[in-house]
């Protein structure tokens, strides 16, 4: 599990590049504490190797429902290879989980192949500092977007969308690969990344393996 336990802290250090969050503590009980200040998820308690130590989800429930602010005021986001029980054990907490599934991915960039765009779109990547952002456009508008942040030698992929109108054309895979270049480019050799339903497919058919179930929850 301490391997797990550390392509959390990662993907958590790049997700919160990608988000702009920049107060992030570390508790003596394997939680982090991210003050993410948004209005609907102000407060995200990331659990460390839940499996082993579910004593850290027992505190990470108090510290969620603590928080004061009614429902959503604190979540909780872990990995688990044992799914029905952490869910099982949220929910005896009072907590509320989220219905919609999630998994923890990973990759060595090397092993995502290269793709290029239909002719009919453009790419266009820019670079803030840590973060690299690639729109595909179509007459100007943006149709397919994602964004990845580089920690060290990681780089985690965030937030890679495409245009309902616009899916099964290939853009999320070109805008995958894109920003896989330029964090190659900057020196990240692993990918990370947390996948929804609907990207699980996309980033398996590039070659990222799933290491573990993600669960979210969050204060009633």
């Amino acid at each position: 599990m301490r391997d797990r336990e550390e392509l959390v802290r990662r993907w958590q250090a790049g997700w919160s590049v990608s988000r702009g969050w920049t107060t992030v503590e570390e508790d003596n009980d394997g939680i982090l504490i991210v003050r993410a200040g948004e209005e609907s998820r102000p407060t995200e308690y990331v659990v460390l190797d839940a499996d082993d130590k579910p004593e850290r989800v027992e505190r990470a429930a108090q510290l969620a429902l603590a928080d004061g602010g009614g429902r959503g005021s604190g979540w909780i986001t872990l990995a688990t290879d044992d799914k029905e029980a952490r869910i099982e054990q949220l929910e005896d907490l009072g907590l509320e989980v989220q219905q919609d599934q999630d998994w923890l991915m990973t990759i060595q960039l090397s092993e995502q192949p290269a793709l290029k765009l239909h002719e009919r779109y453009a790419l266009h990547t820019e670079l803030e500092e840590d973060l690299i952002i690639t729109r595909a456009t179509l007459h100007g508008g943006v149709v397919s977007s994602g964004r990845m942040a580089v920690v060290g030698e990681d780089a985690v992929a965030d937030r890679i969308e495409t245009d309902p109108a616009h899916r099964r054309r290939g853009l999320g895979s070109a805008v995958m690969a894109s920003l896989v270049e330029a964090a190659a480019a900057k020196g990240a050799k692993r990918g990370i990344l947390i996948a929804s339903i609907d990207g699980l497919r996309l980033y398996r058919s590039l070659g990222w393996k799933v290491i573990a179930d993600i669960v979210i929850a969050r204060s009633r």
